[in-house]
């Protein structure tokens, strides 16, 4: 593992970031742990991590059967619940009976191209999904809840972005209603999760095939899963009710000289096809929104903003039948009403 590690962030062309005693997670011992998406690239290095904390429970939830098992066969620890976020009655089944004290929810859809063209089942899991996670935490007494959002929700462009923000906002609304450590955590892309660029392009070199870029100017922040296993850990221990943390991931990488990077690892010298940016895609990724500011920076390499919490009834009335040109807007609305406009 720690030779993968070292490998991903030569790439990246910098060094580990360690958040110390933060991202330690000693607050989680001998508590009651569930984390949602339990089967994801994310969430099963997260889960390996919480069991090295002393949990006296850890629950891994997820609705992914096969990778669900997988991740407790990597661990040999921990109970594994079957569950999808999408079904609320379920969910409060589930707490119910584990009575979790501390929540990671790493479950979502993430894939921007795909949701583009599905933008109602984005709602489904990222909107509505959330909200159900949240409405059932809050029955639970849940004292302790990070919900993972992505850089994407900063000055949102795409359909991910739009719904990842919508989850912030609404976990603030719950936080900040019942003064608990309820927060956000912004991803950058985590190199080498399940459908990042570096799978891609392995394929393409390996093949001899051409490597496609959408654009020779794009960049985007990158993390390892291992550094946002930390960040989320961390982010329980330092947030306060409402705010989303970021953690420094240095400076952005042009998808361009990551792909050079990863060519003479492989000894291929590539030819390089632009495709053009896709729809909702920007050029450059931002941490922290044109209209938020930074309001605490507690440890050296994270900053907290605050958000503006959202009703969860707002964002469960939005459509997600009929044309994805409708529902994407209807997202766009939501955040709008976030800033004050009304969307009815």
């Amino acid at each position: 593992m720690g030779g993968a590690v070292t490998a991903l962030l030569g790439l990246l062309g910098r060094g580990q970031v360690d958040l110390g005693p933060a991202g330690a997670g000693e607050y989680l011992r001998g508590r009651r742990v569930l984390v949602t998406g339990a089967g994801g690239s994310i969430g099963a290095v997260l889960c390996r991590r919480v069991a090295g904390c002393g949990p006296s429970r850890l629950v891994l939830l997820g609705r992914g059967e096969s990778t669900l098992q997988w991740t407790r066969l990597q661990l040999d620890c921990g109970q594994v619940v079957l569950a999808d976020v999408r079904d609320r009655n379920r969910l409060d089944e589930v707490f119910a009976e584990h009575r979790p004290q501390v929540v990671f929810h790493t479950a979502a859809l993430k894939h921007q191209p795909m949701l583009e063209q599905a933008p109602g089942e984005a709602v489904k899991t990222n909107v509505w999904g959330t909200a159900n996670l949240l409405a059932a935490a809050d029955l639970a007494g849940v004292d302790t809840v990070v919900n993972v959002s992505t850089d994407k929700a900063a000055d949102p462009s795409c359909v991910l972005g739009l719904s990842k923000r919508a989850g912030e906002r609404m976990t603030a609304w719950w936080g900040e209603a019942g003064a608990r450590r309820w927060v956000s955590v912004r991803f950058g892309n985590v190199i080498g999760s399940r459908g990042s660029v570096l799978g891609v392009f392995a394929r393409q070199l390996a093949a001899g095939a051409p490597l496609t870029i959408t654009s020779p100017d794009v960049d985007r922040f990158f993390m390892t899963a291992q550094e946002a296993a930390q960040l989320v850990i961390a982010a329980g221990g330092l947030g306060e009710a409402g705010q989303v943390l970021v953690m420094d991931m240095g400076v952005p990488v042009r998808i361009v000289d990551l792909a050079r990077r990863m060519a003479d690892v492989m000894g291929v010298d590539p030819t390089m096809v632009f495709t053009g940016l896709r729809p909702g895609e920007k050029l450059h990724e931002t941490l922290i929104g044109s209209t938020e500011m930074v309001v605490a920076q507690p440890h050296p390499t994270i900053r907290h903003v605050q958000v503006d919490g959202l009703d969860p009834r707002w964002a469960c009335d939005l459509l997600v039948d009929g044309d994805p040109a409708l529902i994407r807007g209807r997202l766009g609305l939501l955040c709008a009403r976030m800033a004050g406009a009304d969307v009815r």
